[in-house]
């Protein structure tokens, strides 16, 4: 008897962005639609209790691919993390897009999780895509990294390097960061947004969210989930964001039948 043809496929997959290699996982539910799922900073792309895998699965379920991937530094891709920088993860943003051109994908959605969310905002004011999401999105570099100048520690025996909860990190990387507005560059972007964060995240981004809608270019949906953390730690607040993205897919992106 023949064997029924596998569905929901999960594929590792690996490109070059700077000459370095990024590794990703594509789920594959068939569709020529695609969202390109980018992780926060010290994140990785299982992100915080697994939840990008299980966003994967369901997109996938849902008959559209996703690409959960690690920005250089981070995770599996090449590179060690105190080298990390947001222009790094614009690069590999925007070679995520060109690897999913090159595959004839028809469309594209990129969704972002807080420093990931600020990358995806930065990368698509010139590279746009079909659709935006975002989680918990850094509003503002000066603010979030002044929230947390006190969990920034020198380090003695490393030159140069400052520890942030047990990752090593380099003063260019704020320094750098520190250049970009992410609230000019969500401005100008004109594709079907959605806006989603938990109230019970630190002000900074409850904030953030709240003058994201009065920048923001129609169309745009926004969406707070009471009492949520950054990361939607709560297994009902991790399903509550899951499903409510799916919700928006359907009806903001995926193909009508």
């Amino acid at each position: 008897m023949p064997r029924k043809p596998l569905i929901n496929v999960e594929s590792p997959v690996t490109f070059l962005s700077e000459e370095q290699q990024i590794v990703g996982m594509l789920h594959q539910g068939g569709r020529k639609e695609l969202v390109l799922l980018c992780h926060g900073f010290t994140g990785h792309k299982v992100e915080s209790r697994r939840i990008f895998v299980e966003l994967g699965r369901c997109i996938a379920q849902d008959g559209a691919d996703a690409l959960r991937f690690d920005f250089y530094g981070s995770g599996d891709s090449a590179g060690v993390f105190a080298d990390t920088r947001i222009s790094h993860n614009i690069a590999n943003l925007r070679d995520a897009l060109e690897w999913a051109r090159q595959r004839g994908y028809e469309k594209v959605a990129v969704l972002g999780l807080s420093m990931g969310a600020a990358t995806a905002i930065l990368t698509l004011t010139g590279t746009p895509v079909d659709a935006l999401i975002t989680w918990s999105a850094v509003p503002d570099m000066n603010k979030v990294f002044e929230a947390y100048k006190d969990t920034v520690y020198r380090v003695p025996e490393h030159n140069g390097l400052y520890e942030h909860e047990g990752w090593l990190i380099k003063k260019e990387f704020w320094e750098e960061a520190l250049h970009y507005d992410v609230a000019a560059a969500f401005a100008r972007l004109a594709m079907p947004k959605l806006i989603l964060q938990g109230s019970a995240d630190d002000p900074v981004f409850v904030d953030g969210f709240q003058h994201f809608r009065d920048l923001a270019v129609p169309p745009a949906d926004f969406m707070e989930i009471p009492g949520a953390s950054h990361s939607f730690i709560a297994p009902a607040h991790r399903h509550q964001a899951i499903r409510q993205t799916l919700i928006w897919l359907k009806r903001n992106f995926y193909h009508k039948e």
